[in-house]
């Protein structure tokens, strides 16, 4: 059996590693002590490509494929973990989850500038007290007339204080538990939103992590992602895709 990667699979490998080094590297040091994001590398990350490796060409990806992210992943990782966040975070929250699971307007409007690095997504699930046990969550979004009042608290979301677009779980039938989340994507600069930045970490100091907090929020009934009631299945899909990154 033949391990080999294909020729193509090794000019990604070469070109994200030169840009790890060249690009990354000289400021890793400065950026973790002065907790610096920095959102030029994540633009130029998506301008080489690096994020649209699961997206198809018509959404503004390049459908490279899963090996090809791994391999990313693992290039940038290696220089500095915090940047390889987004590929989890972005790549593989709500840019495939809207691939997935959005419509065709959601994916127009979203997908070129997710994979592009001209937006920046997070997702968001965990609470204060709901952790691994993702059913746990109070998060509620009622449906009221033609959208969705979000009220709740997310807490420790990666990108959280740099993120344009929110991929947010909530239910919309909390007396189902499961069978009544639901999931929606969330333009983060809306009304009703309060993003705290939690600054006290053990590691990965460049990329921001934060508390998000909905207040009264109103999410149009059209960024709902499936149908009611699938938010958990989304969930739990999209939460095998994010392992991969952070395996690699």
């Amino acid at each position: 059996m033949n391990f080999d990667l294909p020729e193509e699979l090794q000019d990604i490998r070469r070109l994200a590693r030169d840009f790890a080094e060249n690009e990354v590297k000289p400021g890793v040091d400065a950026d973790d002590k002065a907790h610096r994001f920095r959102r030029d590398l994540v633009s130029k990350m998506g301008e080489l490509g690096f994020l649209g490796c699961v997206i198809p060409e018509e959404y503004g990806g390049n459908g490279l494929g899963y090996m090809a992210l791994a391999i990313l992943a693992e290039e940038i990782a290696r220089v500095h973990s915090s940047l390889r966040l987004v590929f989890a975070a972005n790549t593989l929250g709500p840019a495939i989850t809207i691939w997935r699971h959005g419509s065709e307007e959601l994916k127009q409007k979203y997908l070129p500038g997710l994979c592009s690095g001209e937006l920046l997504g997070c997702f968001a699930m965990t609470e204060p007290d709901a952790g691994s046990d993702v059913a746990a969550m109070k998060t509620k979004a009622i449906l009221d007339g033609d959208s969705y009042v979000l009220n709740g608290s997310k807490m420790w979301i990666s990108y959280a204080p740099v993120a344009d677009v929110g991929l947010v779980y909530a239910y919309t039938d909390p007396t189902q538990r499961v069978k009544g989340m639901s999931a929606f994507i969330v333009d983060m600069k809306s009304p009703g939103i309060i993003v705290e930045e939690i600054k006290e970490k053990l590691g990965n100091w460049a990329s921001p992590t934060g508390s998000i907090t909905f207040e009264n929020c109103r999410v149009p009934k059209e960024n709902l992602l499936g149908k009611e009631g699938q938010g958990f299945a989304i969930c739990m899909q999209q939460l095998d895709n994010t392992r991969l990154a952070s395996a690699a």
